[in-house]
């Protein structure tokens, strides 16, 4: 094989794994749906952000809201859940402001930060109390995935790695003996 046939064989390799690609990724994209796509709007991305930093919230790292975990959920809905568990998390989401009525008198949004915090916890436990005795074919809970999506977002954001986690670029080699201080952060890499 002489060089000529080498570079035209690595291009048609090179050629076929980004044509691959943009076909394998292009699966993973659904349309939304009508109720899926009112998930974009300002009001309900504010809400998405609001319910995320009530799960996630800002201490001596930024919160939730500030990784933009509000504009991360919708994306991942309508690109990666089923229809089934979409319709789920749009149940869920659409009781959200109806519950804190009941129990608060008001909006979750407008409940102070002491209120929110208790009112993620209730769900938190129904949610894992859902999850243990759903069947197999059950769409998940809307909280778990929100809760799931929060943590996704926040830790895969560049706030979340570089602020809330130890962050190398380029990290070096496995050292699997490397000493450990109670209180470190994690490693992002």
């Amino acid at each position: 094989m002489n060089r000529r046939e080498a570079i035209q064989r690595v291009a048609l390799l090179m050629g076929g794994a980004v044509i691959g690609s943009s076909l394998f990724l292009e699966g993973c994209t659904r349309t939304a749906s009508k109720e899926v796509a009112s998930l974009f709007e300002k009001d309900t991305m504010d809400l998405l952000g609001d319910l995320a930093e009530a799960i996630l919230p800002k201490t001596s790292t930024p919160g939730a809201k500030e990784a933009g975990v509000g504009e991360f959920i919708p994306v991942m809905i309508r690109d990666c859940y089923s229809p089934e568990d979409q319709k789920s998390f749009m149940e869920g989401l659409a009781k959200i402001d109806d519950r804190a009525n009941e129990k608060h008198g008001k909006d979750f949004q407008q409940l102070s930060s002491e209120e929110q915090l208790a009112f993620v916890n209730e769900y938190d436990k129904e949610a894992s109390e859902y999850q243990k005795n759903k069947k197999e074919d059950d769409a998940n809970h809307f909280f778990t995935m929100l809760k799931q999506l929060t943590l996704t977002g926040f830790f895969t954001s560049e706030v979340g790695m570089k602020q809330a986690l130890n962050y190398v670029k380029i990290p070096g080699r496995y050292d699997g003996d490397f000493p450990y201080k109670k209180g470190d952060k994690a490693w992002a890499i």
